[in-house]
């Protein structure tokens, strides 16, 4: 029998969170790095024959995003703002075709792992949902469900976890349409004419609240190819294949001075076992910039509200200084970095560093004329000292607290130029990391948004998204001065340059996204030029 599931997501998500990412269907809330959409597809796995997602009719999905859709077979059907759970489940199913069969729903907010997806008239349900929300709460008996409010359920009540299978969507459509449009009414009802059974998820994951979304956010971590975290409710712990690498972090951390430690999570030691090297820091349920740039739609003010406290943050580090002669570090921490990377990149993949390049039809020079360019166009460190510096201050390791209005920095690297323990060094380095995310654009490439046309390995296209989030982020970027640096002061572009160039041998794994790296380096060496 042919199946059908519909994520059901054609209402905009609560206020809380809407505060936070934008006007955005809860499908498209961010998760790990991809939309919440694909992994609610891949958690359906060969179980449907179709699936289906519903979306606001005044919703405009990015090209990427339907790109992303077509490729995962997900059918958008749109429905008309304004109308009720049950009404658009009806609305979907007579603009679908797919009354009189069977029917498999999702919550659009909702995360289930682990579940058997094959029986019918089956509803998941939850013995304990998270205090504090109004949830569908129904008792059982004989098939047929008791709806309830929260204020009245008894003791026995259940809370609906946001699945339900139906083997005859025309008694579905019949029962909402009889109570008006109410889901839960019309759940009640069909139950009484096709009795139901529950079953309770392995692993069920809410997004549809502030403190669920975080909390259930918390429970799906990523994981960097070298690097392992381990998170619990209060902290997380983070250890690598590079132990200096996570000594580094921890011995950043511990020398922080005491003032700027209201940038940072808690920081809770490093550890020593005979296996590992490992620190840990409090877990804060907060959102990254990369979050918020790639899959949010904040407005330019929100930005500059971000932006102003990136600012006072590095404005911060600056008053932090050590009077050591920081100009001989230059060369090391720019041109001879990049070179050196560069190099690796060529040995890896075979392409040739004195080549001559192409963007777009553009004529470039070589990689290594390239960064050789974009490392002079970087003046030497006025004043000859160094400050305070995070050292990877990037959208993916800054989070946003949007109640407090301030960020808080993770993942720092302190290691200098000559890869010493230090939490010292060039605060353009760490404007140019903004830079790189913010212009740059590098965690669109992460989340694998982009579209890349590759004639040879050194003749290429590259088109990133470009909206008006993303504008008005960029205006905002420029009209602001970090540690007293102007982007343009602190050769924020060509800094950017090269840090698209000697990452990319840190991206051998994936071929293509290696090639969208070198690719993003061209687009933005194209305008090198314009920012000097």
């Amino acid at each position: 029998m042919k199946r059908v599931i519909l994520i059901s997501s054609a209402a905009y998500v609560e206020p809380a969170l809407e505060a936070e990412f934008g006007r955005i269907p809860p499908a498209f809330l961010p998760l790990g790095n991809r939309r919440l959409f694909v992994h609610q597809r891949l958690a359906l796995g060969d179980s449907a024959t179709r699936v289906l997602l519903s979306l606001p009719d005044d919703f405009t999905p990015e090209a990427a995003d339907l790109d992303l859709l077509q490729r995962l077979d997900i059918e958008v059907v749109l429905v008309p703002a304004g109308l009720s759970l049950g009404q658009s489940v009806v609305y979907v199913i007579n603009m679908t075709a797919t009354a009189g069969g069977g029917l498999q729903l999702l919550h659009g907010d909702t995360l289930i792992r682990g579940l058997d997806l094959g029986p019918r008239d089956v509803v998941s349900i939850a013995t304990e949902a998270p205090p504090g929300y109004r949830w569908g709460y129904v008792q059982v008996c004989d098939g047929r469900l008791d709806v309830s409010t929260p204020e009245s359920r008894p003791d026995a009540a259940v809370a609906l976890s946001g699945y339900f299978a139906f083997s005859d969507t025309g008694v579905l459509v019949q029962s909402i349409t009889r109570r008006s449009g109410d889901f839960l009414q019309g759940l009640a009802d069909y139950s009484a004419v096709r009795p139901v059974t529950t079953t309770t998820p392995p692993q069920w994951f809410d997004f549809g609240h502030i403190n669920t979304y975080h909390q259930s956010r918390q429970a799906v971590t990523t994981q960097r190819a070298f690097n392992t975290l381990v998170a619990s409710r209060r902290d997380i712990s983070k250890s690598g294949t590079n132990p200096r690498k996570i000594e580094a972090e921890a011995r950043w951390f511990q020398s922080l001075p005491p003032p700027m430690r209201v940038y940072t999570p808690a920081f809770l030691g490093l550890r020593r076992d005979a296996a590992t090297l490992s620190y840990g820091v409090e877990y804060l349920h907060l959102p990254t910039l990369s979050d918020l740039f790639v899959f949010g739609r904040l407005s330019r003010r929100a930005w500059e509200n971000i932006l102003g406290s990136c600012k006072e943050f590095l404005d911060s580090c600056a008053a932090h200084t050590e009077g050591v002669p920081a100009a001989s570090s230059r060369q090391t921490l720019y041109a001879d970095k990049t070179l050196s990377r560069l190099e690796q990149f060529s040995r890896q993949s075979g392409v040739s560093l004195s080549a001559p390049c192409r963007f777009d039809g553009v004529g470039l020079p070589s990689l290594e004329q390239m960064a050789t360019r974009a490392a002079s166009a970087i003046p030497a460190l006025p004043g000859a000292t160094q400050t305070l510096v995070h050292g990877d201050f990037c959208f993916s390791n800054i989070l946003y607290d949007f109640r407090a209005d301030g960020i808080r920095v993770i993942d720092p690297r302190g290691l200098d130029a000559d890869d010493q323990f230090s939490v010292f060094g060039d605060i353009r380095y760490d404007i140019g990391k903004l830079y790189h995310s913010a212009i740059g654009k590098y965690d669109f490439i992460m989340a694998d948004y982009y579209e890349l046309t590759q004639r040879t390995l050194l003749d290429v296209t590259l088109t990133v998204p470009d909206n008006i989030s993303t504008r008005g982020l960029a205006d905002a970027f420029h009209q602001h001065s970090f540690a007293g640096y102007r982007p343009g002061d602190a050769a924020a572009h060509a800094i950017c340059v090269l840090l698209f160039l000697s990452m990319l041998p840190l991206h051998r794994d994936d071929p293509r996204r290696q090639a969208a790296l070198l690719a993003n380096a061209m687009r933005l060496f194209v305008d090198l030029d314009k920012t000097v």
